[in-house]
Order: structure tokens, then C-alpha cells, then sequence
């Protein structure tokens, strides 16, 4: 797995992110357990996460054909985030079970959905859809979840933590989003779409 990256976000001043690059898995895990039930309503974080990605799906270059079709919320991914996110570890969950996963952790809470995933949308720039390469020492996996054609849903978490931090002792309050995909991407290969 790549070592984890530093960005500087210019919007957001000292943040300090650190990435994770995507994970597919091949073991099966939630399923569809809310299939035939009314899901609740959203809350604004689920819309403004599946709007960020939504949008990012709509933008890539090349543009996709046919064009990727939008993800949708799916709670069982979500409550899966939502559970290791809590735990405050800043590495992937090795029982998501069949879900892709993408992390990101900060200093602050301020980066919201669309700072996350534009974070993970901007490693566009080092990816080479021709060749589906990614460029040498660089990470282009959570890009690649992020619009993998065959992933249909996500549900992913917000956590503050105060322990664990990646940042070390001098920074102990840090931010944790877990994203979890549905079927998972970045197979081996395989080009996103």
C-alpha cells in the first residue's frame, strides 16, 4: 500500500491533509439488507458527498462512453464507514468486506464533502487513462474509486478524533472521512471506465 501523502490545499491555508490511496476488496460484506425499505431521508453531509463525487463522475477526462452513470447512498456502506470511522484510525478497514474504500484525515474539520473529494479527484492529474498509469511516485487510486464505472453506490463518514492522530502529539484533534464504494474499484488491469 503507498505511504500516505501530504497536500496543500490553496484553499484552505495550513490545512494539512493526508490521503490514503483507494482499496478494492475481494471479500464479501454488507449487503443489500435495506433492499424493499423506504431509505430515511438524507442528511446534508450524504448529499453534499454524493454530489462531490456525482459531479467528479460527470467531469472526467476523457469523457466517459457512455457516460458514468450517477452513484446513489447506500446505508449499509455508509453505516460500515461510519463504524471504523469512530474508531479513529487512519488506515483502511481490513473488515469493510466487499466495499472500496477511500480515507482521508486533516487537522481541521473545515475541508467539508467537496474538499475531500476534490482532493481525491485532483490526483486526475497524475493518472494516464491511455495507458492506466499512474504517475512514478504519485497516487491515483482514490481518484479511480472515485469514478470507477462499475461502483453504483457509497455511504461515507465524518469523524472527529482526538487520539491516534497522524499528525503527531502536537496535533491531536484531527478529522477522519472514510468513504466506502459498492461494488469496489481499482482492480488490477483494469481501467476505471
Amino acid at each position: 500500500m503507498p505511504r500516505p501523502t501530504l497536500r496543500h490545499p490553496r484553499f484552505l491555508g495550513l490545512l494539512v491533509p493526508l490521503l490514503l490511496a483507494g482499496c478494492g476488496s475481494d471479500t464479501p460484506g454488507p449487503g443489500e439488507e435495506d433492499a424493499g425499505t423506504e431509505p430515511p431521508a438524507m442528511t446534508q453531509f450524504e448529499r453534499d458527498m454524493l454530489a462531490a463525487h456525482n459531479a467528479a463522475r460527470r467531469d472526467v477526462s476523457p469523457a466517459a462512453s457512455p457516460a458514468l452513470e450517477d452513484l446513489t447512498w447506500d446505508a449499509a456502506a455508509a453505516r460500515t464507514a461510519k463504524a471504523y470511522a469512530a474508531k479513529c484510525q487512519f488506515r483502511h478497514n481490513p473488515d469493510r468486506g466487499n466495499l472500496g474504500e477511500n480515507l482521508t484525515a486533516a487537522t481541521s474539520s473545515a475541508m467539508g464533502a467537496q474538499g475531500v473529494v476534490q482532493g481525491w479527484v485532483d490526483e486526475a492529474a497524475d493518472y494516464n487513462h491511455a495507458n492506466n498509469t499512474c504517475a512514478s511516485g504519485k497516487v491515483c487510486g482514490h481518484y479511480t474509486q472515485v469514478v470507477w464505472r462499475n461502483t453504483r453506490a457509497l455511504g461515507c463518514a465524518e469523524q472527529a478524533c482526538t487520539e491516534n492522530s497522524p499528525f503527531g502529539a502536537g496535533r491531536p484533534t484531527w478529522t477522519l472521512w472514510v468513504c466506502n464504494y459498492a461494488p469496489p474499484g481499482n482492480y488490477v488491469g483494469q481501467r476505471p471506465y
